[in-house]
């Protein structure tokens, strides 16, 4: 990973654009993690980042929850509550463009009707 903290955001969303759905999606989710864990540049989102994946996908982020190790610095993180708005905003993500952007990586019609 590189240590910027936008190429974090992008590569984060690349990853939720991803999922599928299948038991590899997990061992994704726990390499991104573990990888931004590493970076010492700058603080990583990891709050934000958990909470989008709470937000829209929840089956994927329990089971990535209950594979930590309990008390350790992730799993804590894990448990940490914050507002989905609050961390879409931190990630610089500001209108519904941009999230369907981020999240589908298209807008839809919809979306630019509003």
């Amino acid at each position: 990973m590189r240590p910027d903290r936008q190429a974090l955001i992008d590569e984060f969303f690349a990853m939720v654009r991803k999922l599928n759905r299948t038991g590899s999606d997990i061992m994704n989710v726990r390499e991104f993690f573990w990888g931004s864990s590493e970076i010492r540049a700058f603080v990583p989102p990891t709050v934000e980042f958990m909470t989008v994946l709470r937000t829209y996908n929840a089956v994927l982020f329990h089971e990535f929850r209950k594979s930590l190790v309990p008390n350790t610095s992730m799993h804590i993180l894990a448990n940490v509550h914050m507002e989905a708005g609050e961390a879409l905003i931190s990630l610089g993500i500001t209108s519904l463009e941009e999230l369907q952007m981020a999240v589908k990586g298209k807008i839809t019609a919809l979306a630019q009707e509003g």
